[in-house]
């Protein structure tokens, strides 16, 4: 059940955007940025650490549709699965120490050292990598946070469409359907 009288019960967080475009398709442009333009990982790959992130920050709406999504961007579902459970035994072993550090950024940012982003050098991942590991855990933050306020959940009957419209939208789709003039005109 959602916290805002003016929300249905089963209200998505595109209905809080709709009530707050500009706000909501800046949100949308920004995830779009993160988790679909060029990167180190694979949209996949960031929609995984998403579903991760949102798993340790315990938000039900976002872990269940980043993963979802995550498997209809191409990554088998138990290799989200995985990355999701078995942080420290993910498909692609070079994953492993971005998790640790994701998961550290997500519980105790102030903690995070030079050691942390070394190995993440140290498995073949570039500096790109770094900062895109940092960009996900970053959003996805703010993402849970915004959800979790809003008292936003997602039964699981509604998983798989909400996760095809963000796979097949993507998120600057989703900031058109919003419907706000962005800065700038665009």
């Amino acid at each position: 059940m959602t916290y805002l009288p003016s929300l249905a019960g089963d209200a998505s967080l595109i209905d809080v955007f709709k009530a707050h475009p500009q706000v909501g398709a800046a949100i949308m442009m920004l995830n779009d940025a993160v988790l679909r333009q060029p990167a180190p990982f694979s949209p996949a790959e960031r929609e995984a650490i998403a579903a991760y992130v949102s798993q340790i920050n315990a938000c039900q709406y976002c872990g269940a549709l980043h993963a979802d999504a995550a498997t209809k961007l191409g990554m088998d579902q138990g290799d989200v699965a995985a990355i999701c459970q078995r942080p420290e035994a993910p498909p692609d072993p070079r994953l492993a120490p971005v998790l640790t550090y994701v998961a550290k950024l997500t519980t105790q940012p102030t903690s995070v050292t030079q050691a942390d982003v070394q190995r993440i050098l140290d498995a073949g991942w570039d500096e790109g990598a770094v900062s895109f590991a940092a960009f996900v855990a970053g959003v996805y933050a703010m993402m849970n946070r915004v959800v979790d306020g809003h008292g936003i959940t997602i039964a699981a009957d509604k998983v798989d469409a909400s996760g095809k419209r963000l796979t097949d939208l993507g998120y600057a789709g989703i900031a058109k359907m919003i419907g706000a003039k962005m800065i700038g005109g665009q």
